[in-house]
């Protein structure tokens, strides 16, 4: 299927316009504002979830102030094809001006069953058509960048897997130099697709099957004990496609895990609304992670689990 195609079949389907009454205000006092979503997995066939991820971006549009970075953490698209990057990267548009940097990391939906090396080119040619989009390095997914003081490391796949992700000896060592580098007394953000084994619910929030599956894989203790190093590091991950509940964040002690609802393929769980994601503001002494129903336009109430997330740092 086409890009043309795609946009056709969108313009078929009902594009809820988020309420305005409750629109983000976004706080001029932190340091660092972003949004943190997960899985778009924007699909050649199924018009609904660009349908929930224009929605988002709506919403983002209609926010007071700007931010500094929109994360998504992985599963950008459904199949991996140019086309679904392409047709991601002009629903973003829809929110252009209301964020200055964009970073994603790739997902199993992008790369399974691929080449790849090609697949390595087409996520780093999507990141570049967008305006503040980062790629990495040509050859590999993982890479650091700095935003406005705040380091961003981004994990990936070192093989084409179909549902974990596999980290290279390679990689792993990087990131152990990556965080060494950082202070303890500031927060350093780790963005990955999947999550940690036996953390963030798992493995109950992947339908509870297997030990391991829904997980990075059998990479996962290794992972771990990088991060036990270290006692500033936020790991932030999808994957689980699980709606606003406790299990999306887990104080693991030196780090902490957030994994993100899904904004454009169906959340399971409760609530199972379409388009939910996070804002994270990041200050001197603490981070807030703030739950919302993008697609709708609205806060979760801040009583409800996994609404409001406060971090000391």
């Amino acid at each position: 299927m086409s890009y043309d195609v795609m946009q056709k079949a969108l313009a078929k389907v009902n594009v809820n316009i988020p309420a305005s009454d409750d629109k983000i205000v976004i706080d001029e006092n932190a340091n660092l504002n972003f949004i943190a979503w997960g899985d778009p997995q924007i699909s050649s066939i199924s018009p609904l979830r660009s349908s929930h991820f224009k929605s988002a971006c709506l919403d983002v549009a209609n926010a007071e102030g700007k931010f500094d970075l929109i994360t998504m953490l992985g599963d950008i698209t459904e199949y991996g094809r140019e086309c679904e990057f392409q047709f991601t990267a002009a629903l973003l548009d829809t929110c252009k001006g209301k964020f200055d940097n964009l970073i994603c990391v790739s997902g199993n939906h992008d790369v399974r069953l691929r080449n790849h090396k090609k697949q390595i080119e087409k996520f780093n040619a999507f990141l570049k058509s967008v305006k503040g989009g980062i790629a990495g390095p040509d050859d590999r997914y993982w890479f650091a960048t700095t935003i406005k003081g705040y380091k961003f490391i981004m994990l990936g796949t070192d093989a084409a897997t179909f549902e974990g992700s596999y980290l290279s000896t390679a990689q792993l060592k990087w990131l152990d130099k990556e965080l060494a580098k950082s202070k303890d007394d500031k927060a350093v953000f780790v963005l990955n697709h999947q999550t940690l084994k036996n953390t963030n619910g798992l493995p109950y929030t992947w339908l509870g099957k297997g030990k391991w599956r829904g997980s990075v894989g059998w990479q996962s203790d290794k992972l771990a004990d990088v991060f036990s190093k270290y006692n500033n590091v936020i790991y932030i991950t999808g994957h689980l496609h699980f709606g606003t509940n406790w299990y999306n964040f887990e104080d693991c002690g030196g780090f902490k895990s957030l994994c993100v609802p899904t904004v454009g393929v169906n959340n399971h769980g409760t609530p199972d609304n379409d388009g939910q994601g996070y804002v994270i503001s990041v200050y001197d002494d603490k981070i807030v992670m703030r739950a919302r129903i993008f697609a709708e336009g609205k806060w979760f109430p801040k009583d409800h689990p996994g609404a409001y997330i406060e971090v000391n740092i």
